[in-house]
């Protein structure tokens, strides 16, 4: 070889570094050796007892503003005490070594014992039955641990100064499945036990505190069916990784804005690695990504007038009624509170609600949102879709109506219907009514008679239909019902004149919700266009600095517009403006000075399936100002009680909204007057 003819020439440089090159092969060989023959068992027992567990880290979930910025939900920092096992871990072995000698100890005596009664060695295959059978090694191991885990609690509680709980049940299973993560003692401490810890636990026992971000609702109850309600889950959502060994608390919206829009408030769940050894405990950790924080959902909602909607319900009627309120804008579509009683506090569902709780809840049917996704039979506010049908086709609004006295009754009218004069019963007294006359008073009796001799079934089903009713409003899909109205269909099929009779006082087949009446309010108050109602006006990213797309919803989005004339459409309204100021009308109790409200009540009756009367209806449908319409206002009550009217029993609610309404407007004019000068 060259080097070696190299070397035998008599050239000492030449030489010196041909063994140096030689010596460094050979020290590189002795290394190679080394690692792949000594060490090779070495290396190969380290890798067989450390391995990594991925943990999947929730992001931080968006927060929900109303109009103004306020908010309605957050995150906030909840600091729970936790036992952090690998800190234990000693601990464990020398309770456990305790216990295995004292099991020897015990094993040793017993074969004593044995052989004694025996008076002779105990064979190899008798010594068997005394030896421990693997699980009973392993309940020695969990009975070690766990009285390390109850003496180190004891030590907490008696420190801070109240007795923490202990499951031995749910530690040894933590033990088992999470041993890498802190098992938690007690969630949720308040400042002075985080005080009280910090101030005893400076070396650890090896306890500390947890750092959590939880779902908050720092108005409580306020907007609830609106907001929703989350579940526990920390399963990953589409486009996150799939697969983690250990999965931090993380949310899922179910219902409401946190439902709708959980993929938006959600955000991308970040990882984290962690080497564990071979008993599991962790070594080490390393953040592979970082969480990606959830979007802002602002809603159109005015916080002011939500507050108002439900303070009104609970002022007037008590606690928990069966009601509901809608104040949506008549010109945009704008939904700008929305209440519905009985009602619930989400911070309990964020939490982890508990059954008593829950069962309390289920009794009062407080999870649904009665604005939108339960049918009412709306009573005397059908009216109105009567007397545009009616108008439509000709009626005179002067022309006079005797409505005939109910011998049964006195004081009050009636009406009898077909050839077996069914009679409808009247709250209006008898007497000659004209339109307006007849309105303000809510005679059953002259529009039953409008709706059989002016209108006609298939006008009043055309002008339901141009409202859109017995169709859902999309505010919220599978949480909202499309309510009933007749088809072309059943009015062709078997109808008769005493179901046209029921439809014209808003009874029969015909249901609706208050989010669908207020749609209709509007549409008559704004002159005709029928809007879809709008929740949400956009989507922002927690920090715009950071970078991210704004997603905003237009609003006027127009669903439809009613084909009928102006001239009916103010014969109505100004119906509706008497109908509040006038002294004889249903609604004067909702009157509100400096305010023009145009309004129609309504009461219906609500039956068992024996035709059982159970309980009423009360609606008050109502729109403001007169001459520039922005505000609708619709109240639903439900009641047992067999008494009261729309008048009496919503009107008074509408009446303290439109107070805060106001209000509102007359502390934001002089702001507005300097902003343009």
């Amino acid at each position: 070889m060259l080097i070696f003819d190299e070397l035998k020439k008599n050239d000492p440089q030449l030489r010196f570094v041909a063994l140096v090159l030689v010596g460094g092969f050979f020290v590189l060989l002795t290394g190679l050796w080394w690692v792949q023959v000594v060490s090779a068992r070495e290396y190969q027992s380290h890798q067989e007892t450390q391995a990594y567990r991925t943990i999947r880290i929730p992001a931080v979930r968006g927060k929900i503003l109303d109009r103004e910025g306020r908010v309605l939900a957050e995150n906030r920092p909840r600091y729970n005490l936790s036992l952090y096992l690998d800190d234990l871990r000693k601990q464990f072995t020398v309770a456990s070594d305790r216990l295995m000698k004292q099991a020897h100890d015990w094993q040793k005596q017993a074969i004593a014992a044995q052989e004694k009664k025996l008076d002779r060695s105990l064979t190899k295959a008798e010594r068997k039955q005394f030896a421990f059978q693997p699980e009973q090694l392993q309940k020695l191991r969990e009975q070690a641990r766990t009285q390390v885990a109850s003496q180190v609690v004891a030590q907490l509680s008696q420190k801070m100064g109240e007795p923490l709980p202990f499951d031995a049940v749910k530690f040894n299973r933590h033990y088992a499945t999470q041993l890498a993560m802190p098992f938690s003692i007690l969630q949720n401490l308040d400042a002075t036990n985080i005080a009280r810890f910090e101030e005893n636990f400076t070396n650890g026992l090896g306890a500390d505190l947890e750092l959590q971000s939880v779902r908050s609702y720092p108005l409580g109850t306020t907007a609830a069916h609106l907001l929703g309600e989350l579940q526990q889950d920390d399963s990953s959502i589409a486009g996150e990784e799939s697969f983690f060994n250990y999965r931090l608390p993380d949310y899922r919206g179910v219902t409401g804005i946190e439902g709708k829009f959980n993929a938006e408030l959600h955000g991308r769940a970040g990882q984290e690695s962690v080497l564990v050894n071979n008993l599991g405990y962790r070594q080490s950790e390393d953040v592979d990504s970082q969480p990606q924080p959830g979007h802002n959902v602002v809603l159109t909602l005015d916080l002011d007038l939500q507050r108002a909607a439900e303070e009104a319900l609970k002022n007037r009627l008590g606690k928990d009624p069966t009601a509901a309120v809608v104040v949506m804008d008549v010109r945009t579509g704008d939904v700008l509170a929305m209440a519905s009683s009985p009602t619930f506090d989400p911070n309990d569902f964020a939490s982890g609600i508990s059954r008593e709780k829950y069962q309390q809840l289920q009794e009062l049917e407080a999870e649904k949102n009665r604005a939108t996704f339960e049918n009412y039979q709306p009573g005397s506010i059908f009216k109105t879709v009567v007397a545009l049908a009616a108008l439509e086709n000709g009626m005179n609004t002067a022309e006079i109506y005797h409505v005939e006295a109910d011998p049964l009754r006195p004081g009050h009218g009636c009406i009898y219907i077909g050839k077996n004069r069914h009679k409808i019963e009247d709250t209006a007294p008898p007497g000659d009514y004209d339109f307006k006359h007849a309105f303000i008073h809510s005679s059953n009796a002259y529009f039953v008679n409008a709706g059989l001799t002016h209108a006609g079934i298939e006008n009043i089903v055309r002008i339901g239909k141009e409202f859109h009713l017995g169709e859902t409003t999309q505010l919220f899909a599978h949480q909202e019902t499309r309510g009933n109205f007749p088809t072309e269909k059943q009015i062709h099929s078997g109808w008769r004149d005493g179901d046209t009779a029921n439809l014209c006082i808003g009874q029969g087949p015909v249901d609706i919700t208050p989010i669908q009446m207020a749609v209709m309010i509007s549409a008559i108050a704004n002159g005709g266009t029928i809007l879809w109602p709008r929740l949400v006006e956009r989507i922002e990213p927690q920090d715009p600095a950071a970078g991210g797309v704004t997603t905003n919803f237009p609003s006027v989005l127009v669903r439809d517009r009613l084909m009928v004339h102006q001239r009916s459409l103010n014969i109505l309204r100004d119906a509706m403006l008497a109908d509040v100021e006038s002294a004889e009308g249903t609604g004067t109790a909702a009157a509100v000075n400096g305010l023009q409200i145009g309004a129609k009540t309504g009461t219906a009756q609500v039956k068992d399936s024996a035709g059982r009367l159970t309980a009423y209806n009360f609606w008050f449908a109502s729109f403001a100002p007169f001459e520039n319409p922005k505000y609708a206002v619709v109240v639903m009550v439900q009641s047992k009680e067999l008494h009261g009217s729309g008048g009496l029993v919503c009107a008074p609610i509408a009446h303290d909204i439109y107070e805060t309404i106001l209000k509102k407007q007359n502390s934001t004019l002089p702001k507005i007057l300097a902003a343009a000068n």
